[in-house]
């Protein structure tokens, strides 16, 4: 007789327990429905399923072990290994106040993303294209059965907490130009392609990461997405976002949040190693990811809270509008030398 010892928070269309067996033995199991929401909910399980499957092998000791997959009735399953020492890392970084700490955890996870992005895999410029085509526009399409959505994206303007912004949606072309003249290093590379602080376990102790939940529909595997889905959760702070209820009045969204030493410094470590390691397009390019990945998750949030997809795609909005100001002062300063 399996029984639930604990609910992990976290999978909007899934779900995650730890289970324990007949013998006591405790372990991770992670559960969708095969009937409802399956294009954003079982294909995206079952994906999940199968690259861990083969990165348990390519990258041994990175990703938990899958123990067993099938079925229950209408409910698909797979399990995984528990890591009795592990926490999640958003909730180490968010609570923590260390710097030693986060520093010693930053190093661990760059190792570890090393590790995955050790090998070069050749690709082409025009892949930028399809990844906006696919994960912009037909996402922004995929909500046009929701009229609370549409109905916001008319407005030309958003005040995002206090701050005046264009509506994203209106400065496409925009951000399709800028995107394809700083998508400069087109390599792609293995990736975790979800890497999320709520993604990834942290063993203290150990000092060890591990890697979970990654993330199979990417159409690139870049490592500029990777450090952009790094900062989703520190300079966005998605995870803290998601976690809290905003307020939509016409075209304004208001959602304060507390700040968290342990998120900001993590972010400003992020920043640093993206300064040292990339150039400045880029760095931009890895920013106009991070726009992008609130863009992605809108048909998911569509499924489960059409308030939060209307505050992510304020967000996005907002994000954009930084990096706009952000590279027009690269491009005068180029213009200038």
């Amino acid at each position: 007789m399996l029984e639930i010892i604990k609910r992990f928070k976290g999978g909007s269309l899934s779900s995650t327990n730890l289970m324990s067996d007949d013998k006591g033995l405790l372990f991770v199991r992670k559960s969708v429905s095969l009937i409802d929401n399956r294009e954003y909910g079982f294909q995206r399980w079952y994906s999940q399923l199968k690259k861990m499957q083969r990165y348990s092998v390519q990258f041994p000791g990175v990703f938990p072990n899958v123990i067993n997959f099938g079925k229950n009735s209408d409910v698909a399953y797979f399990d995984i290994e528990y890591f009795p020492g592990g926490v999640n890392a958003q909730d180490f970084i968010e609570s923590c106040k260390n710097k030693d700490e986060i520093d010693t955890f930053f190093e661990a996870l760059i190792i570890t993303m090393q590790k995955l992005h050790s090998t070069t895999i050749e690709s082409d410029k025009g892949a930028i294209d399809l990844y906006i085509h696919e994960e912009i526009e037909q996402r922004i399409e995929a909500c046009d059965k929701n009229k609370t959505f549409t109905d916001f994206l008319k407005h030309k303007k958003i005040i995002f907490n206090g701050v005046p912004v264009d509506s994203f949606i209106h400065l496409l072309d925009q951000y399709k130009a800028m995107f394809n003249e700083c998508y400069i290093n087109v390599s792609e590379t293995f990736t975790h392609g979800n890497i999320t602080l709520e993604n990834i376990l942290y063993i203290p102790d150990e000092e060890r990461v591990i890697l979970i939940d990654p993330y199979e529909e990417n159409i690139i595997d870049s490592v500029l997405a990777e450090y952009s889905q790094l900062l989703q959760s520190t300079n966005s702070k998605y995870e803290m976002y998601n976690s809290e209820y905003s307020v939509i009045k016409g075209n304004q969204i208001t959602l304060e949040l507390k700040e968290s030493f342990g998120i900001n410094y993590l972010n400003d470590k992020i920043f640093s190693k993206m300064n040292e390691t990339f150039t400045k397009e880029e760095n931009i390019a890895i920013r106009l990811f991070e726009v992008s990945q609130f863009i992605r998750m809108l048909p998911f949030k569509m499924e489960v809270d059409e308030s939060k997809m209307i505050f992510f795609y304020g967000l996005a909005s907002y994000l954009f509008d930084i990096v706009k100001k952000d590279y027009s002062l690269i491009k005068k300063a180029s213009d200038n030398e």
